[in-house]
Parts: structure tokens; C-alpha cells; sequence
């Protein structure tokens, strides 16, 4: 066999070996790209875990309905958030625009308290707020109505605005009763249940 034919079948074997070299070298390192990758995300997700709460980033659209509350059906709303099993409360911003001017209501809920105890009477000098019992002893709630403030140039058709919150609910909520549709974005933190802390003067 001359030297020329054993210089080329050497080269090729050279060539072969080198080949396989660096596709080892390529898997590697996917393969410790995939790790490093897997690993941030578990971090994440223990992070979030021990971060005392699950993150909710909500989108939709939305057409109102009579508002649910007990006395209230003559009102207008559209749910964004419920009220828990477990009485979590909620902490965010919700970013709207309705074709009516509406209010952010958000509930308050006092799980400690039910039918059969009744309301709590409190003495006139302090002024009324309205405290509703809710039916099948599911506590009973007060209602924070923040009035927003309007993006400029609200056409009369459509009405925006950016509102946090923290409460054990969360509703866009028309008082004079007239439909609305909305869109909107919420994003909040459940933070677990509220400790009450009550002082009423009886």
C-alpha cells in the first residue's frame, strides 16, 4: 500500500475521531445547559412556594351581571376575584377600561362571626357602615367602593383607570345598576387569612 493511500486513510480516521470528539463536547453541553435551566426553575418555584402565596396574573373581558350581594341586585358588577374557602386575602392592582364609569369594590370578610351571633350594633356617634351577612353562615363582608380616577380623555364610552387593592375580593361595580362591559388585567398576591383585629366601643 503506497504512503500516499496511508496518509488519506489516516487523515479520514483523524477526521472520524475528531468528529466524534466534538459531538460529545456539543451534547455536554445542551446536556449541562438543561441542568443549570431544570435548576433555576425549581429555585423559582421553592422561592414562590416559600414566598407565603400563590401569584395570580388574570386577563378577560367581561360583560356585568346583577351585583350577587344580598340587597345589592339592583347594581351592576363583574366579579374578578372571589371570596376563598379558606379566606385568603388578596394583594395587587387591577388595570381596566368599561364602557360605563364603575367602582372597584372590594369585600372585607369576617369569617368569625355568623347568622345565628348577628351584626355587631355600633353605637350612633360612630356613623353606619353597611355589614352584610352572607347566607348559608359564610361570614358576613363590608364593602370599600374606591371611586378611580379616570384616564384624561374619557370619551363618555369608555372609562380607564389603574387600581390597587387588598381585600378578600375584588369587583368592578356600577351603583346606578346600568350594564357595562369591561377588559381588564389583575395581578395579585394571596397572602393568606387576615388576623382581626376588632375594637368596638359597645
Amino acid at each position: 500500500m503506497s504512503e500516499r493511500v496511508l496518509r488519506t486513510i489516516n487523515l479520514r480516521k483523524f477526521v472520524t475521531a475528531l468528529s466524534v470528539i466534538l459531538l460529545m463536547m456539543t451534547l455536554s453541553a445542551i446536556g449541562m445547559s438543561l441542568f443549570i435551566s431544570y435548576k433555576g426553575v425549581s429555585a423559582q418555584e421553592t422561592e414562590t412556594t416559600s414566598n407565603n402565596g400563590e401569584r395570580i396574573v388574570q386577563q378577560g373581558m367581561a360583560t356585568s351581571s346583577p351585583d350577587p350581594l344580598p340587597g345589592h341586585e339592583s347594581h351592576e358588577s363583574v366579579t374578578i376575584l372571589r371570596l376563598r374557602d379558606d379566606n385568603a386575602v388578596y394583594s395587587g392592582r387591577i388595570t381596566f377600561t368599561t364602557t360605563q364609569p364603575v367602582e372597584v369594590q372590594i369585600l372585607h370578610r369576617d369569617m368569625t362571626a355568623n347568622s345565628t351571633a348577628g351584626l355587631p350594633v355600633i353605637p350612633d356617634e360612630f356613623g353606619k357602615l353597611a355589614m352584610i351577612q352572607l347566607p348559608d353562615d359564610k361570614g358576613r363582608v363590608m364593602i370599600t367602593n374606591v371611586v378611580p380616577k379616570f384616564t384624561e380623555g374619557a370619551t363618555g364610552t369608555s372609562f380607564a383607570a389603574s387600581v390597587p387593592f387588598s381585600g378578600n375580593a375584588v369587583a368592578l361595580h356600577n351603583l346606578e345598576g346600568e350594564p357595562f362591559f369591561a377588559t381588564y388585567t389583575a395581578t395579585a398576591e394571596v397572602l393568606g387569612e387576615a388576623t382581626r383585629v376588632d375594637d368596638i366601643e359597645r
